[in-house]
């Protein structure tokens, strides 16, 4: 069977299915805003107070970029595995679909584009939060002025998460799975990604591991532009979440066309 491309268009279509579903259960979607903000004010500015610089710098401009990078793995994670794994094997929700002249394919691009929004929306007003809270209270937590380039930088973290997001979704059959996936995938990568504390503490054995990490290359894109550190691992981070979100989307594409059409 060859692969389809997928239509912008039709795409778009499911895109608005999204949009009018949500309309009635928008809390779900705000709800997920508030994870990371609680972590900055209870870690970041809370403890951070108590914390010496890390770094050079203050423990919540250290810890701010991290929730960054975790919030679009998180948005990403919500609507791009739990909610398409429950359509796809419970509710059922493209059989129907697919009677459309939607393809398979359109299918995959426009959940992939629902969960890339979900997860820009997040970023997004992650960032505002954090301007506002650095101007008004103290201290600065955007540093540098590259920190504008963080925001097109999230939408990027947040697109590979999506991809891999669904491609992972092909590969659970139960919700057993769903639950090794967040407790031996998703938790683990957040808490060693580098979102707390300096990568550098680790073993030299795991700081190596790590480059294998996607979301260690997004708490350490994130963190370049807005501190305003730069070299030249910033391109490497950056070809590394490209790639990887690249090769999901193939891969997802692939899989749930078969599972879609069978």
């Amino acid at each position: 069977m060859s692969l389809e491309l997928p239509s912008l268009r039709r795409a778009v279509r499911l895109y608005q299915r999204n949009m009018l579903v949500y309309k009635h259960s928008w809390m779900i979607i705000v709800s997920g805003f508030f994870e990371p903000l609680f972590y900055l004010l209870s870690l970041g500015l809370g403890l951070g107070g108590m914390v010496s610089d890390v770094n050079g710098i203050s423990y919540a401009a250290f810890v701010a970029p991290g929730l960054l990078a975790s919030s679009c793995m998180n948005g990403a994670v919500s609507d791009g595995f739990f909610n398409i794994w429950f359509k796809l094997h419970y509710q059922k929700t493209y059989d129907g679909i697919l009677s459309t002249p939607m393809r398979a394919a359109d299918i995959v691009f426009g959940e992939m584009l629902w969960a890339l929004s979900r997860g820009s929306i997040y970023a997004a007003t992650f960032m505002l939060l954090v301007l506002g809270l650095g101007e008004l209270r103290g201290p600065r937590i955007l540093l540098s002025t590259t920190a504008i380039a963080a925001a097109p930088a999230a939408i990027v973290v947040a697109a590979s998460f999506s991809a891999m997001a669904l491609c992972l979704t092909t590969f659970v059959r139960t919700r057993t799975d769903m639950d090794m996936v967040m407790g031996l995938l998703v938790m683990p990568m957040f808490l060693v990604s580098g979102t707390f504390f300096p990568v550098s503490q680790l073993p030299t054995a795991a700081q190596w591991v790590l480059w294998l990490v996607p979301l260690f290359h997004g708490v350490e894109l994130l963190r370049a532009l807005t501190t305003g550190v730069l070299d030249s691992r910033l391109w490497w981070h950056l070809a590394y979440l490209v790639v990887c979100g690249t090769l999901a989307f193939g891969v997802a594409m692939r899989r749930l066309e078969r599972a879609l059409i069978k």
